[in-house]
């Protein structure tokens, strides 16, 4: 005859494999739970990151394009019979900004710019002329 302390030890042996398996679906829940989170904060680092570098590009492009006027374009206007640059001209002064730029954004914003967009040389002068042209229409 079965007592007590037999259908509690019956009980407890066929529920041990229901419990391990409660605990590897809550263990492997929490895991998953873990990685998202982890993900998420990583992308919210990378986009603030991404968000200071781009602030940073565009200030060093600002300040290389007036340094560039200031140094060499209205020099080669003033000497021009018609007050306008020539293509190589521009192409002089194009060069000039993207040295400015290259030597003036700092080494983190430049390896996080490259992470994100590609090399340099893919995207420098499209975005030095279109910072360009913002700041003609002020």
């Amino acid at each position: 005859m079965l007592n007590w302390n037999d259908i509690v030890l019956q009980l407890v042996q066929y529920m041990v494999p229901a419990i391990g398996a409660l605990l590897v679906a809550l263990l492997g829940y929490l895991v998953a739970y873990v990685a998202k989170h982890t993900e998420k904060i990583k992308n919210d680092i990378f986009r603030r990151t991404l968000e200071w570098a781009f602030n940073e590009a565009h200030n060093v492009a600002r300040d290389g394009i007036l340094a560039t006027q200031q140094k060499l374009v209205d020099d080669l206007k003033a000497k021009s019979a018609d007050g306008k640059l020539t293509k190589e001209e521009a192409r002089e002064a194009l060069t000039e900004a993207k040295i400015y730029f290259v030597n003036h954004i700092s080494t983190e914003s430049k390896r996080v710019l490259i992470e994100a967009l590609g090399p340099m040389k893919n995207w420098l002068d499209d975005f030095l002329e279109a910072k360009l042209g913002e700041l003609k229409n002020f």
